[in-house]
């Protein structure tokens, strides 16, 4: 992990047609297949289906955010978290 970014997550939402998110973030849930899951830094290695639902994400400076999608798959490894969707930016 990057000792500037000590204590954060990098987070990206793609779907096919474009990057939806990117940021530095302090903790992220997202709609599992069985209930919300937590992840924060230090998180354990984890692929894992997405439910439709909300990404609720915490930015580095503290602001929350929220973002739909309709199912997909979720990635964690060394405080980077990859989620892939089926939907865009209309949707």
């Amino acid at each position: 992990m990057n000792p500037e970014n000590a204590g954060n997550l990098h987070l990206k939402v793609i779907s096919p047609e474009a990057l939806l998110l990117e940021a530095e973030v302090s903790e992220v849930q997202v709609p599992g297949l069985d209930g919300y899951l937590g992840i924060w830094p230090g998180h354990r290695p984890l692929n894992a289906g997405l439910a439709e639902g909300e990404i609720i994400y915490r930015l580095a400076s503290g602001q929350t955010g929220t973002l739909k999608i309709k199912g997909g798959l979720v990635t964690v490894e060394n405080d980077k978290i990859i989620v892939l969707t089926g939907m865009d930016h209309d949707d």
